[in-house]
């Protein structure tokens, strides 16, 4: 094999493992209008993230690397003031793979909004 495309073929190979290996990352913002604080939880089938607080503005993020077998999920409560515990699966690789590497969201009363290119798309909690 000539010593270009063995150069290729190493390249290929070697930028797809770190691709998978770098894995997905989610941040959640506080955005809250009352600017309260945000008690969040989240998990997945295998870690707990801990119970987290985050006053206005502030950010929780971590990275995970998805699944191969496409059941990775991520699931945060969240509770602020007098309001009741909601929850939204932040991740879900079946519908998420190919939309965000980095899924970035914004917690709102009515519910969380992910950054999607250029504009916000919001949903309602679960």
């Amino acid at each position: 094999m000539p010593l270009f495309t063995k150069s290729v073929l190493f390249l290929f190979v070697f930028i797809s493992w770190n691709t998978s290996v770098l894995g997905e990352f989610v941040l959640i913002t506080n955005t809250l209008k009352g600017k309260e604080a945000l008690n969040l939880h989240c998990i997945s089938k295998y870690y707990d993230f801990g119970v987290r607080v985050l006053n206005f503005n502030q950010t929780f993020h971590w990275k995970f690397k998805a699944s191969v077998s496409g059941d990775t999920l991520l699931l945060c409560s969240f509770q602020w003031g007098k309001a009741g515990l909601v929850r939204y699966d932040v991740y879900m690789k079946d519908r998420d793979e190919g939309i965000c590497k980095v899924c970035r969201w914004y917690v709102k009363e009515d519910g969380p909004c992910r950054q999607e290119s250029k504009h916000l798309s919001c949903y309602k909690w679960d």
